[in-house]
């Protein structure tokens, strides 16, 4: 398994949490997604913290999850991929999501690089996404032979109409930022040398705003997610358990066009 890890600091009222697994694009392993519902929670509990951001190092946002740790279940049998993929998001995704959601803080993803799978989905899950031209967005989930998870099918029918966000997800292409921004995926697209400064002019705003004003705007925006990650984590196992998620997987690590047979 790779290398990775969560960190976070806090500093006049403005949270941040970094993803760090920069040899594989900040895709997430099982300790990270476990390490991040953590700083998540622990951030957002605090009184100190006005705003929260999520960004990547290395010049990336997140890949999305790690295939390294995924490959790792493929010697298990369809029943327990299903348990192990099923338990997985509901303890460590979708909770991150519902933190994220139900947060009283603003919270803005700082996104450079790719933003993929599960990092998209996180991106979509804050407020405000701030992008560097350089950002490029993908569902990437069927490339693997997977439907979506952390919220993503209820973020992108919300922000594109359920026709779009169907051909983004069945394609997983590429989306640059100028696109995204075209879409409504994002709030601010900037070059990559202003990006820190359009972040801290962003963040700023928002931790010197009406904090209760923005945090019932944001509730009253919101509809229950719950139900919808419910049926997320059943389709994401439902889909692990199958044998195009075995030669997807294996087709990324060997990399080479998987060959999907509707096993």
């Amino acid at each position: 398994m790779s290398e990775g890890r969560i960190t976070s600091t806090l500093s006049d009222g403005i949270a941040v949490i970094r993803f760090d697994n920069v040899a594989r694009r900040n895709a997430f392993t099982i300790a990270m997604l476990q390490s991040l519902r953590g700083e998540v929670e622990s951030r957002l509990a605090d009184p100190a913290c006005r705003v929260l951001v999520l960004r990547g190092e290395g010049g990336f946002f997140s890949a999305g999850g790690d295939i390294s740790d995924f490959r790792q279940t493929l010697q298990l049998d369809a029943p327990a991929r299903f348990d192990t993929f099923r338990a997985l998001i509901e303890n460590w995704v979708n909770p991150t999501i519902l933190a994220l959601r139900a947060a009283h803080q603003p919270v803005v993803s700082v996104v450079q690089g790719a933003c993929a799978g599960y990092g998209m989905s996180l991106a979509l899950a804050s407020d405000l996404i701030v992008a560097a031209e350089d950002a490029v967005f993908s569902t990437a989930y069927t490339g693997i032979a997977l439907p979506c998870d952390g919220g993503q099918s209820a973020f992108l029918v919300r922000a594109l109409g359920e026709r779009r966000a169907r051909e983004l997800m069945w394609s997983a292409r590429r989306v640059d930022a100028a696109e995204a921004r075209s879409f409504g995926l994002v709030e601010q697209v900037v070059p990559v040398a202003g990006l820190d400064a359009a972040v801290q002019a962003t963040v700023a705003r928002l931790a010197n705003g009406p904090c209760h004003a923005l945090a019932e705007i944001k509730r009253l925006l919101d509809p229950s997610l719950a139900p919808q990650l419910a049926a997320e984590a059943l389709a994401f196992a439902r889909c692990a358990a199958t044998m195009d998620f075995v030669e997807g997987i294996n087709a990324f690590a060997e990399r080479r066009a998987p060959v999907f047979r509707g096993g």
